[in-house]
């Protein structure tokens, strides 16, 4: 688990994020194609990736202003701290392509999200080989996990509708000229869903240092994002993982 007295592991927010504005790709670029549609004509810089079903095109600020068109759409999703916090950072966009990208590849993205980290670090609990996560250490996500299930589905749904051409110009910027952060995404999601759901405690080992690996190797196998979500607690997994559920039946 490489978790150390001083970390302060983040990478459930940095997804949370990528999943309200990102989530819906995978699902909205598989609508009902609509009786007798006709094409819309728009610029090619702002045209949808896969075209699908949307909402009339809006005239989007280049992407290194995209932060103030932004904020405002976000801060009526949730009047949360903790997402208010992040939205008074800078280069929105451009830190929610990076999460995408490292999150679809099971990693985590906490460095660009250090703003809105836990206040308190992570512990074991247990003395010589007998080890578990701290239900303190739960706790220290409930918050975060509370921040995602009160967004509204849909609402994230046409947040991402609108801000998707500038994120795909972000992701693609990263190096990725040939993809799309759909297809990023739709890995997110299927890394986060297939994410198994333990009973606490969950054991631990020491793993040299001040680390910490999970004493079950299948465990200790899941991707980081994946085992981001175990240190959460059963409870706050199980709920992030209806939102996530719902949030995908919700785009179809």
């Amino acid at each position: 688990m490489s978790d150390t007295p001083d970390a302060r592991p983040i990478a459930f927010i940095a997804v949370a994020l990528v999943l309200l504005l990102g989530g819906g790709a995978w699902w909205l670029s598989r609508p009902a194609k609509p009786a007798n549609a006709s094409p819309k004509i728009v610029n090619a810089t702002d045209a949808p990736i896969d075209k699908p079903s949307a909402a009339p095109p809006v005239d989007l600020p280049p992407l290194d202003r995209m932060d103030d068109f932004l904020r405002p759409m976000l801060s009526a999703l949730s009047s949360r701290p903790e997402l208010a916090k992040w939205l008074a950072t800078d280069d929105l966009v451009r830190q929610l392509a990076v999460a995408i990208d490292r999150a679809a590849a099971g990693g985590s993205p906490s460095r660009e999200f250090k703003v809105i980290a836990p206040a308190t670090p992570f512990k074991p609990a247990g003395r010589g080989d007998r080890w578990t996560i701290d239900p303190a250490s739960y706790r220290r996500y409930d918050s975060l996990v509370q921040t995602v299930t009160s967004i509204d589905a849909s609402a994230a749904a046409r947040v991402y509708k609108t801000i998707r051409p500038r994120l795909n110009e972000a992701y693609q910027g990263l190096g990725h000229s040939s993809g799309n952060v759909d297809q990023a995404v739709a890995k997110t999601l299927d890394i986060l869903l297939d994410t198994p759901v333990e009973k606490d405690p969950v054991a631990l080992l020491e793993a040299g240092g001040a680390g910490w690996a999970f004493a079950d190797e299948d465990l200790e196998r899941l991707e980081p994002t994946q085992k981001q979500l175990l240190r959460m607690g059963s409870a706050n997994v199980e709920r992030l993982l209806v939102w996530l559920r719902a949030f995908r039946d919700a785009l179809q």
